[in-house]
């Protein structure tokens, strides 16, 4: 009796085993495509970004140029591919679209995103509406060679690293039950796609850091040469 209701539970391929995932739908596309559709979307994104910067009147360095096409698809995948997860979590395991497809795929790396645990759909939801919307302000400070710049970059690259630390550092202290064991599923999808969220808003903190500090160190010897004046 035990063994027939085991089997009834676990009809989905996720970790833990034994999640509960009534709702489960395989998918009816193909995964390939749903990549595909994603790609194209970050190519449009990129290419947009590049218009962008080509339409500027101002010069812009090789670390600029990135951080505008980086902010941007970063702000299309918080808006978008987040804010699907935040408005469906509960039935994202049984829709049949190519965003919740995606999902699906994802979700071989950690099923929280299919059993709307807590966390998680309070964090993509806080990474949709507030990273979303300060990386679209850091970008538009790039281009505009505005002094909001800085101060988006950081606020965006912050979030996205403390979230991101949260994420991966909750899963790991609970033993990486929710992730797929295969190699392809924990390297490929947990570790490096979260990788790009640590390593690079690590760089853009030190960067805005050291340029907010520079600014606040020409504004205070300027403070103190009108004053001597």
């Amino acid at each position: 009796m035990a063994t027939e209701q085991e089997t009834v539970k676990i009809q989905h391929p996720y970790f833990p085993r034994d999640a509960a995932l009534a709702h489960y739908v395989p998918s009816a596309f193909n995964v390939g495509e749903a990549f595909m559709t994603l790609g194209s979307a970050v190519g449009l994104i990129m290419f947009v970004s590049a218009v962008l910067i080509r339409q500027s009147p101002r010069q812009f360095s090789c670390k600029d140029k990135f951080v505008v096409v980086w902010m941007l698809v970063c702000a299309g995948i918080h808006m978008v591919l987040e804010g699907y997860f935040s408005l469906n979590h509960k039935n994202l395991a049984g829709m049949q679209t190519v965003l919740a497809d995606l999902w699906r795929e994802y979700a071989h790396s950690d099923s929280r995103y299919l059993t709307s645990d807590p966390f998680t759909v309070i964090m993509e939801g806080i990474t949709a509406v507030f990273d979303g919307s300060f990386a679209v302000v850091a970008a538009y400070g790039v281009l505009t060679d505005s002094p909001i710049r800085h101060p988006a970059q950081l606020v965006t690259s912050l979030m996205q690293l403390y979230g991101n630390v949260l994420y991966m550092g909750i899963n790991c202290m609970e033993g990486f039950r929710y992730t797929n064991p295969h190699p392809y599923y924990f390297y490929g999808y947990f570790v490096l796609m979260n990788a790009f969220w640590i390593v690079i808003p690590l760089y853009l903190i030190v960067d805005s850091v050291k340029s907010i500090y520079r600014g606040m160190l020409i504004a205070q010897r300027a403070a103190i040469v009108k004053k001597a004046n």
